[in-house]
């Protein structure tokens, strides 16, 4: 198995587990006052972006080519 397979298969795992845990937070936050729901809403966003990003740099880093 080559370093790009190992690298795409650890995306799939991270966008499952972005799936699940926005799904879980969004059951949460179902009943949560908008208050609650502004705040929240663009910290979820950035830590996202934030692990997506991370990924993709480490991938840089690993994946020669």
């Amino acid at each position: 198995m080559t370093t790009e397979d190992k690298f795409v298969i650890m995306l799939a795992v991270l966008s499952v587990g972005v799936l699940v845990i926005g799904t879980i937070v969004s059951k949460v936050l179902s009943t949560a006052p908008p208050k609650v729901i502004r705040t929240v809403w663009p910290i979820c966003a950035l830590v996202t972006a934030a692990a997506y990003a991370t990924f993709v740099y480490l991938a840089r880093i690993n994946v020669k080519g």
